[in-house]
């Protein structure tokens, strides 16, 4: 666990430094004009989700460390040159390189998860590794103030450079790591990892949910069976309402912020509380989600929370009421992605199967991310109502389909009930296999 979140911590950094930069003179010395920065933000999320289904489908035939480590590094190396860009096709292609390279983290490590941890354990273990993004928020602005406040033209390069090298060339460290120290799966995990007893047990916990041993082929049936479930999408629509908030906020809160009154290194400092209250919410939420083996209703409540704090943003006409509304929204974004992510993989069995299920949810959810970086337009400074009005509808969506979803779940698993027997929350047991594993008389939906 601390391996993958550290590096989804710089994961975060290398996408979302764009936005401290630009509180620089980043647009100035790349010439962009008009919308050249929001292209620049919505091309990463064209590449990010170009590949998601195919970065989860290549741990059917590489192992995650050496996927994960590659992808690292080429991520590493696409943000470590945006410091020497000069114009905005230089930018756009190492954008292009930064989000296909990230779709080999995002969506591979909850899939990873699975294979370790069982399902009433999953929101926890999810929410560790999104933790790591919340960090990153706080520390991509503390880090900033220092970057701009002490580095600011020293060997002659402007501080938004010295920031991509500062956070980029880190993670290509950490990749090259990750090809020889992150294990992969329980069968062939080390004796300096586990020992024989607790291999033994960590593969006997993934056989007793069913969860499939790793081989290397495809199941073409699976995958039609992920992309015509109906759980794919509705939880593929209930993030990409989450996700498309998460990379507005993540990107455009130091502008938010700025435009609040304050001066751009004090943007940089305010920037941070909501991470750090939001990170220990994310923790929290998702601890007693697992405690209580529900995932819709924290949802709901979290996004309630979410609607709260938009609402907030748009009424407040003072900067306590507004900045409250952006710690609160914080607080409710995070957690939902989190438990979005848990109720897809709870709910499916099969290694190809929650792969590509996983996958094309994500892949989806992008578009709405993608949606994010336009919305928040400077002709809408200072209150950015459009911005904050459309993420207000979405996550009211949001709630209406964590209701369905969990009513069809509900319904389906009485169903089962009345057809082999009421089962207690986890007196399941599973033998080993794969494909129509939703079939088994002892498999109940997590709600």
């Amino acid at each position: 666990m601390p391996f993958v979140a550290i590096l989804y911590l710089f994961a975060s950094l290398d996408r979302s430094n764009i936005g401290n930069a630009r509180l620089g003179s980043f647009e100035m010395d790349l010439h962009l004009q008009g919308n050249d920065f929001y292209n620049a933000l919505m091309i990463f999320f064209i590449g990010y989700m170009l590949c998601q289904i195919p970065s989860n489908l290549a741990l059917k035939l590489v192992t995650p460390s050496l996927w994960i480590g590659l992808t690292a590094i080429i991520w590493g190396v696409s943000s470590t040159s945006i410091a020497a860009t000069y114009n905005l096709t230089g930018l756009m292609i190492a954008r292009l390189v930064l989000g296909c390279a990230e779709a080999g983290l995002g969506p591979c490590v909850p899939l990873l998860l699975s294979f370790w941890y069982q399902r009433h354990e999953m929101a926890s273990r999810v929410s560790v590794f999104l933790a790591a993004s919340t960090i990153a928020g706080s520390f991509a602005g503390i880090w900033a103030y220092l970057i701009m406040e002490n580095l600011d033209y020293f060997l002659g390069l402007a501080s938004w450079r010295w920031m991509f090298i500062i956070e980029g060339a880190p993670t290509i460290l950490l990749g090259i790591l990750c090809l020889f120290f992150l294990p992969n799966y329980p069968e062939t995990a080390s004796k300096y990892w586990l020992t024989s007893d607790e291999k033994e047990l960590a593969i006997q916990r993934a056989i007793s949910e069913g969860k499939s041993k790793k081989d290397d082929t495809v199941n073409s049936q699976e995958i039609t069976g992920a992309l015509l479930d109906y759980k794919t999408w509705i939880v593929a629509v209930i993030n990409g309402g989450m996700i498309m908030c998460h990379s507005s906020f993540s990107i455009f809160l130091p502008t938010i912020v700025k435009a609040m009154g304050f001066h751009a290194l004090q943007a940089q400092l305010l920037s941070v509380p909501p991470y750090v209250v939001g990170c220990f919410t994310l923790l929290g939420v998702c601890r007693l989600s697992d405690r209580l083996c529900q995932r819709g209703f924290p949802i709901i409540v979290c996004s309630i929370v979410t609607v709260v704090g938009y609402a907030l943003l748009l009424i407040g006409n003072n900067i306590p009421l507004q900045y409250t509304g952006i710690v609160l929204v914080s607080c409710g974004i995070n957690p939902t992605i989190s438990l979005g992510i848990s109720w897809l993989s709870n709910n499916q069995l099969g290694h190809t199967r929650r792969g590509v299920s996983l996958s094309a949810a994500n892949m989806l959810s992008q578009v709405f991310g993608l949606v994010g970086t336009q919305i928040y337009r400077d002709a809408d400074s200072p209150n950015y109502r459009l911005g904050h009005t459309v993420c207000l509808v979405f996550t009211l969506l949001t709630i209406l389909l964590a209701c369905l979803l969990r009513y069809l779940l509900v319904r389906e698993n009485r169903r089962r009930d009345s057809m082999y027997g009421p089962l207690k929350k986890r007196d399941w047991t599973l033998s080993d296999a794969d494909g129509s594993l939703d079939d088994l008389t002892l498999f109940r939906y997590m709600l």
